[in-house]
This record gives structure tokens, sequence and C-alpha cells, in this order.
């Protein structure tokens, strides 16, 4: 089997699962507003925890994403235990990598992960709300601002299909792309059951979370990886640590978790994320035969046709052929210079980023325009520039740096 064949088996295996995927996260993105998040987690009790991992598990954000969007609800409202369970639970599974997960996986596979990712979530908010003394200092914020007015003037089906087949793959284009090339790969050119003798146990477990914690995979591309380090000999439950782990940690992300919720809240984070993956792992591992949940040869039973699977491996083709003309060659049109002020910023890595960003700056009172450009970090806006040191720390609130 040559790599090109393989590549296209592998894409043709995920492909309609994906775009049923990114088709319900363009659904979710019209009810899952800013309101409706804020509405939950703001309460300072308990149960906003257990609501913000509930929240969190459908929403397809990275995790590198998740951290503007946490920090800004942070700011409008939301207790640290509800922040820390929605930045648990959040970038370790989505909609659309739970449809993938079916898709290769199997569905025993494709409802553990979410369930886990939820108990993750609901632990490490919980610790955070009864081990921290600073919890309930901004839950009396109330946020009536127009940045919080999801109002948009286009129709619903125009913003549920830019979300699910622009936005979200322009967000995942990248490592969904790695993902892939790395999983034929390995599936190719490394023999199989090459790592059975230390894939196993806790000790294929600790080897994937040094894989995982810091470096960056989202939970999509992370599941065509992980089935083909499965075929090489690591477990299920290794298989299962890199699926959570990877996704929901690196060293940008704790980097700004530090910065956002302090040092004893990133620990809470790191131990909730590492004790559920590992004890979920073993207890995968010790319940389930691999039999049972996914099969050697790409083929999880479904009712998809080979027509069915061509037509989504076209229409994938194109998502990623539009998202990389955006991506690096599309123009960015700014604001008139005479107009604007100019700033540099690091962190911004998805759309999500961006948004944070232009909701932030455009509360400030006396700016009306912001324009940004994600891969240079460029950021102009209209305003004198009296507003410079707000805007400052504005964009800092949210976890990026100022270039200088």
């Amino acid at each position: 089997m040559t790599f090109i064949s393989n590549l296209w088996m592998i894409v043709n295996q995920f492909s309609p699962y994906l775009i049923s995927g990114c088709l319900i996260a363009g659904i979710l993105s019209i009810f899952l507003t800013v309101e409706i998040v804020q509405k939950y987690l703001g309460k300072g009790k308990l149960s906003s925890v257990f609501i913000a991992s509930l929240l969190g598990v459908p929403i397809p954000l990275c995790s590198c994403g998740v951290i503007p969007v946490s920090a800004y609800l942070r700011k409008h409202g939301a207790s640290k235990g509800a922040t820390t369970s929605f930045l648990i639970s959040t970038p370790q599974t989505g909609v659309d990598s739970i449809f993938l997960t079916y898709g290769m996986l199997g569905p025993l596979f494709a409802i553990y992960r979410p369930v886990v990712a939820f108990i993750s979530g609901v632990l490490g908010g919980s610790m955070v709300h009864l081990f921290d003394n600073d919890v309930s200092k901004i839950d009396s914020i109330e946020c009536d601002d127009d940045c919080c007015d999801d109002t948009k003037s286009k129709s619903i089906l125009y913003r549920i299909l830019n979300y699910g087949f622009v936005r979200l793959p322009l967000d995942i284009v990248n490592p969904l792309i790695v993902g892939i090339l790395l999983s034929s790969v390995i599936i190719i050119f490394i023999p199989h059951n090459y790592f059975e003798m230390y894939g196993s146990g806790i000790t294929g477990m600790v080897i994937m979370l040094i894989l995982g914690l810091p470096t960056y995979v989202c939970a999509t591309a992370s599941v065509p990886l992980a089935f083909a380090l499965y075929t090489k000999g690591f477990s299920l439950g290794a298989m299962l640590v890199f699926l959570m782990a990877g996704p929901a940690t690196n060293i940008t992300t704790m980097s700004v978790i530090y910065k956002i919720l302090g040092r004893k809240n990133l620990l809470i984070y790191l131990l909730s994320i590492i004790s559920c993956s590992i004890g979920a792992g073993l207890m995968l591992d010790l319940f389930v035969s691999p039999q049972s949940i996914i099969s050697s040869d790409y083929n999880v039973n479904h009712i998809i046709t080979p027509n069915m699977q061509l037509f989504c491996s076209i229409i994938f083709i194109i998502m990623i052929l539009n998202s990389l003309k955006i991506k690096y060659f599309t123009s960015i049109k700014f604001a008139d210079n005479n107009l604007t002020n100019l700033l540099f910023i690091e962190g911004m890595t998805c759309s999500h980023c961006e948004e944070s960003v232009k909701k932030s700056l455009l509360k400030i009172k006396g700016i009306n325009d912001v324009s940004t450009n994600l891969s240079t970090g460029k950021i102009e806006y209209s305003g004198n520039s009296q507003l410079n040191d707000e805007v400052i720390k504005a964009i800092e609130s949210l976890g990026y740096k100022i270039k200088v």
C-alpha cells in the first residue's frame, strides 16, 4: 500500500463524519452564544462548574482558541471554578471530533471520550471552587455591553454554514493536515505492533503524556494520529490518554492559564487532566476488549456508501483548500491608516482569538473600528493615542502579549 493510497483511505474514512460534525458545530454556534454561557457560568455556585463542563464538551475549540474565550467569560462574570471547568473539558473534545471519533474508533469510544472530558472538567473546576478563596470576587459583574450582543445581520443558514465550513476549518486546518500526514507516515513506515512491548499499561500512558502535554494537537487532528499509534502497539488506554491530554495542554496554553488563574489553579488544571485520562485509560484496558471497540482495517460498522464517502472527501478537500487560501493567500484590508493606531500582539492562533480581541476593543469608548491579521498579529483600531494604555490592558487581560 503506497503512502498516497493510504492517505486517501484515511480521508475517505473520516470525511463523512467530519463534515457531519462541522454542520452540527455550525448549528451549535447559533444557540451557544456568549449570553447563554455567561448566564450559567457566573452564578458562583458549584452547579456552574457542572454546567460549564457540560457546555464545553460539544463546543469545537482548541486549547489555544479556548483561552481568549475563557478569559473573556471570566471578565464578564464567570467564576474561577466554572472557567477552569470550561478550560479543561472544551479542548479535549468537540462535536466535530466526536463524529470523527465515531467514524475511526467506533461508537463506544465516541461516547467514552466526551464522558471522560466532562468528568475531568467537573473534577478540576470543583477543586478550584473549593480551594480557591478568590473564587467569588468577580461573580457580581454583569455584562450589558454591545460586545455581548450576538445578533448578526446575516441569515441563520449563512451563519451555520459559515461557522461550520469556513471558520471552523480555518482554525484546525494546519494541525489537521499535519495529523493526517503523520498518521499515514506512521502506518506505512512503522512495522505493525512495533511499540507493543512498552505501549501498554501505565508505561504506554506515560509515553503518551510525555508526547501530548507540551505539544499542540487539536481534538480532531488527534484522532487519526491516535488510531495510527494504536495499530503500532499502543493500547486503547494509552490512545485515550493521548486523545485527552494532547488537545488540552501545550506550553502556550499553560503559560496563559498561569497568568489568568494563577499557579495553584494551573496545577489543578494539569492534575485533573492527567489523573482522569490515566484513570479512564486503565479502566478501558481492564474492562474493554480492543476487538469490541475498533477494527484494524479502517472499517467501523456504518451505512455510509462509497459514493457518499467520495462526495464527502471532495467537500473536505474543498474546505481545506479554501482554508489555506484564506489563511495564506488572501490579503487583509485594513482601515485608513490616517484614522487608526497600530499594534502587534503575540498569541492569536484562531478566529476565536480574533473575535475575542475585536469584542474587547470595541467595548472601549472611542473605538469604532478594529481590524486584525491572524498570521502577523497586526491590530489596527480607530481612536486617538490616549486610548493606547486602555487598549493594551484589554489585550493583555485576554492572555496575549504586546510585541515591542
